[in-house]
């Protein structure tokens, strides 16, 4: 069979490899697990490039065909003709340099660059690497990251982000083997770019911290007020959802405080919340505005593409579709019969895609893709090696589930680090923080001790299939962690710290076909306390990636309020 590796890095942010045999997925990854800084901005993927080659036990010379995520029609910094045009317009074309450098690389990459470091990486290894990179289009391969693992024989799919190239997203339809763009968004309209200025006003991280922005609107309520202000940004269609973002806000002016977002932006929303000030009422109302807003456009935007196709089929991928608030509500659509959202929907699933479009045509169909558990994982006896290392003590045990079962349900806080680590930005029962929702203060405790993080962010459960819809009533099933839906009230009240103000959750569905050891653990935790269902968290402290290998847990263990670590067949206790 032939291999097929996608990779994307070098341009924004979340670079990762993904390796194909055939039509299946051997090995996903994302470069951040192993440089350790937070999305790997600007970064390539060589450490998952090499990560997936050892995982297939192959050399490069044994890949087909290598494909990057990024069309690269332009050289280096030079300026594409709509960038020009918006520009010339609302102030000087000197002002690109003026943007941070994410934003100028993101514009146009050379792709001699791309091949000489991937070439220089090699070269360290004592390795030559003479294979040609064939470039796709950004927004395609998004689009293929989420229709050919979909299970989906034909789907309507739609993406959307910050940019792509030119572009912000698009319409487009799967079908077979192909992929149709019927509909193009074009730069300086931008959903993701509309979301990630106001993350910044926040005083979050734009392009990794919006999930906080969601979390924060819903203790906020609708305005009016605050909606004729936000139109003045962007401006929507309310038959098809066409949207428009006026550049001069976000691109165009003077910008004397941020280079997100201009002064006049500034006079229009109040001074953003830089150096953690207080957090006022307006603040929360202008964030649940703002989600609303999107949610809004984003429904008339999925009406009009089902309209157009005529197939209630939908997959979501992009940036954008990282907000499961947003996802949730179109899960709800009545236009829609089935979707499926790529968990790695950011610019670490563009991997896929691409890898995915070059084996397209290979024999075979490409399989749904129902876990996401594509990265390392480590035996018992490379774990016992870590452990000594680090002089802890720890002890092997017999029936692992059932003794952290136990000492969840009686309030202690578990790292949990079992077999292949996930892909994406959740962690879905291989490299979790795990607690009991029963208990009215685990999320502050969580947030306080552990997590070093705003005590109003919520956490999200983990269900066993059999419970999930007792729990969440006839919603789509959720594997990902990456649909916000409604839990049933009269579950609210009994997993106080599971469900977010707003009597929504974000849930995992656990399969035993796809994760024997977690669905166990979780059944043992219902034998105690008669729910299936457990607190999941990423297995990392705030700003920094999901731990990759057993040293990384260890210190994460060390250095916070967790009180066990059970990391293959070993406990670990302080």
């Amino acid at each position: 069979m032939n291999y097929y590796l996608g990779i994307f890095g070098g341009v924004g942010t979340n670079p990762s490899a993904a390796l194909l045999k055939g039509k299946k997925i051997i090995a996903f990854a994302e470069e951040e697990r192993f440089t350790r800084v937070k999305n790997a901005p600007l970064a390539l993927p060589i450490n998952s490039i090499f990560y997936c080659l050892k995982k297939a036990n192959i050399s490069i010379n044994k890949v087909k065909n290598i494909s990057f995520g990024w069309d690269c029609p332009h050289q280096f910094y030079t300026v594409p003709k709509t960038l020009k045009k918006i520009y010339s317009k609302h102030g000087t074309l000197k002002n690109i340099y003026n943007l941070n450098l994410e934003e100028r690389v993101r514009l146009g990459y050379d792709p001699n660059k791309i091949t000489n470091e991937i070439k220089w990486a090699f070269a360290k290894k004592g390795q030559k690497f003479n294979k040609k990179i064939l470039f796709y289009k950004h927004h395609l391969s998004h689009a293929a990251s989420a229709f050919f693992p979909s299970g989906f024989k034909k789907s309507s799919i739609l993406i959307l982000d910050g940019m792509g190239e030119e572009f912000t997203g698009g319409f487009y339809i799967g079908n077979q083997k192909k992929i149709k763009c019927i509909k193009k968004f074009e730069l300086p309209n931008t959903l993701g770019g509309y979301y990630s200025t106001f993350t910044e006003f926040f005083g979050f991280k734009s392009n990794s911290e919006e999930g906080k922005l969601m979390a924060l609107a819903s203790f906020g309520k609708y305005s009016e007020k605050i909606q004729n202000r936000l139109n003045k940004f962007l401006k929507y269609n309310k038959k098809n959802g066409d949207f428009t973002l006026d550049p001069a806000l976000r691109f165009g002016g003077k910008r004397n405080i941020n280079q997100r977002f201009s002064d006049k932006f500034i006079k229009i929303f109040g001074e953003p919340l830089f150096n953690k000030k207080e957090i006022t009422k307006y603040h929360k109302n202008l964030a649940f505005n703002i989600q609303w807003r999107l949610e809004e456009v984003v429904k008339l935007l999925v009406k009009d593409l089902i309209k157009i196709t005529k197939i209630s089929n939908l997959c979501l991928a992009g940036g954008v579709h990282m907000n499961c608030k947003l996802n949730g509500i179109l899960a709800d659509l009545p236009e829609i019969k089935n979707i499926y959202i790529q968990p790695a929907s950011s610019d670490n699933g563009v991997a896929l895609g691409a890898a995915m479009l070059s084996a397209k045509n290979d024999k075979g169909k490409f399989l749904k893709m129902e876990h996401c558990y594509y990265g390392n994982s480590f035996t018992n006896n490379e774990i016992k090696n870590y452990l000594e290392e680090s002089k802890i003590k720890f002890k092997k045990v017999k029936n692992i589930e059932k003794q952290i079962a136990s000492k969840l349900s009686k309030g202690k806080i578990i790292g949990w680090f079992q077999g292949r680590s996930e892909v994406g930005a959740r962690a879905l029962g291989n490299r979790s923080i795990l607690a009991n929702p029963l208990l009215k203060n685990m999320k502050k405790k969580l947030n306080d001790e552990v997590k070093h993080r705003e005590n109003w962010r919520p956490f999200c459960p983990s269900v066993n299939d059999y419970r999930y819809k007792d729990y969440f009533g006839n919603v789509p099933e959720s594997d990902f962690m990456i649909l916000a839906f409604k839990m049933k009230r009269k579950y609210r009240k009994f997993l106080p710290s599971a469900v977010h103000v707003d009597g929504t959750a974000r849930p995992q569905i656990v399969k035993q076909k796809t994760n024997k050891k977690f669905y166990k653990l979780i059944k043992e935790f219902e034998k105690i306390t008669g729910h299936a269902i457990l607190i999941n968290t990423s297995f990392n402290i705030q700003g920094e990636p999901i731990v990759n290998k057993p040293s990384e847990a260890i210190r994460c263990f060390s250095g916070t309020g967790i009180d066990y670590l059970a990391i293959g067949d070993f406990l670990i206790t302080k």
